[in-house]
């Protein structure tokens, strides 16, 4: 968390000492947290948007989610579980009144690695530990809705994932959406 913090203040630092003269925005950097899944894990992601012109942008997406409790049984302790996201996509934008909203639904695709391990821990029973991780593929739709117009906007993001296809859609009722927020910042040239 600590690190999100110097990441967010280092590009704020940055982009104010940019000119702010400069009209065209070469990349928009937006960190966020958020939550997913049942049960509930929080998320950390940066999104970089690359415009192409000003309807259609590129965009890439990182996401981590970890658990940091469990509602685990009594002799049940859960040592890691976390899931990395990293999607690459495109999508279309339309804007408000005087351009200080913006509406943009992307299609992403990537790939996602899943990890967890748990020990079992009776007295009565000896010690079993079970761990498991898999690398699949990661696609769907993620909505945007992003307010300001200068510099600095505020974000929320909403990630639909549609894979695994062939469980759709109970296979993906652990991870069901993604909700974030946080803040953007255009770098200009």
């Amino acid at each position: 968390m600590r690190l999100l913090f110097i990441f967010i203040f280092t590009l704020v630092s940055y982009a104010q000492a940019q000119d702010s003269t400069r009209q065209n925005a070469v990349i928009e950097v937006k960190p966020a947290v958020g939550a997913t899944g049942t049960p509930m894990k929080p998320t950390l992601s940066v999104a970089i948007f690359y415009p192409v012109n000003q309807r259609f942008l590129i965009v890439s997406h990182s996401v981590i989610s970890f658990l940091l409790t469990g509602n685990s049984p009594e002799f049940i302790k859960i040592n890691y579980n976390y899931t990395f996201s990293h999607k690459l996509g495109m999508g279309y934008s339309l804007y408000g009144k005087k351009g200080k909203s913006r509406h943009s639904l992307f299609a992403l695709g990537g790939i996602k690695h899943i990890a967890f391990k748990e020990t079992m821990e009776n007295p009565d029973l000896d010690k079993i530990t079970v761990r498991t991780q898999s690398t699949v593929a990661d696609y769907g739709l993620m909505y945007e809705f992003s307010l300001g117009k200068k510099r600095y906007t505020f974000d929320t993001r909403l990630y639909f994932p549609l894979s695994p296809i062939r469980y759709y859609p109970q296979g993906t009722l652990s991870n069901l959406v993604y909700v974030e927020m946080g803040i953007g910042i255009k770098l200009y040239r």
